[in-house]
């Protein structure tokens, strides 16, 4: 695997999709490659299946544009919760070339007045924020996203897109899902500990030896200006 087509140009996205990645050292060394393709599904996806659908799309499309295995795809959308609550959600769908990984984010709560901006006016997230007055930015989806407004910048957009990628690996496991044979059976390994690297091991060792120089070299500096060094 040399890189991976990634089914969005939004820069905020492709951010995330690179912190992501960071995380698992067999995946942070592929190119990401950004491929500007439709999803299928409409603007404002309703219902997760929906919301899945495009992103699987993105997945598969990106691959075949960017010539490479794994595609990612990435779709914002809602569900309705009973009759009187509606959650968006970003989910995330991983082509390997044969096997589809699913992954969803955490799914925060529309308030109410922009529930029925979306459902009674046919309004987007975005703009129906807008207009019950929530931000006053039509690219807030570009940025931090309407979620970092109604957290107060604890958790952006860019981050919910990063947890459903990483839901998405856990599924890239040949031991435990179906996976293509591109897909490495260690992905999901744990990483070493930092204590316990040979690196980590040797520097430990130096500054020990350093500390014990040092603490030896000043105890023959006040021997000598003050005779035997006593404890």
């Amino acid at each position: 695997m040399d890189g991976i087509s990634v089914g969005t140009a939004n820069a905020g996205k492709i951010q995330a999709v690179r912190r992501a990645l960071a995380k698992y050292p067999l995946l942070a060394r592929l190119e990401v490659l950004p491929q500007k393709v439709a999803s299928g599904v409409s603007d404002q996806p309703s219902t997760l299946e929906e919301t899945t659908r495009g992103a699987g799309r993105r997945a598969r499309a990106a691959a075949a544009c960017g010539g490479t295995v794994l595609g990612i795809g990435m779709e914002s959308g809602l569900f309705d919760v009973g009759d009187d609550k509606t959650f968006d959600v970003c989910a995330c769908v991983i082509y390997d070339g044969v096997a589809s990984h699913i992954g969803y984010s955490c799914a925060w709560e529309l308030p109410p007045r922009v529930r029925r901006l979306v459902k009674e006016s046919g309004m987007n997230l975005t703009d129906a924020c807008n207009e019950a007055g929530i931000c006053d930015d039509p690219n807030i989806g570009d940025k931090g996203g309407v979620l970092a407004v109604v957290t107060g910048g604890r958790v952006t957009r860019p981050d919910y897109t990063v947890q459903a990628i990483q839901m998405a690996i856990v599924a890239m496991n040949p031991s435990l899902y179906e996976c293509g044979p591109a897909v490495p059976g260690s992905i999901n390994d744990p990483l070493p500990r930092l204590g316990s690297t040979p690196r980590v091991l040797v520097l430990r060792g130096a500054l020990w030896a350093l500390a014990v120089a040092c603490f030896a070299w000043l105890a023959s500096w006040f021997g000598h200006r003050n005779g035997p060094f006593r404890y």
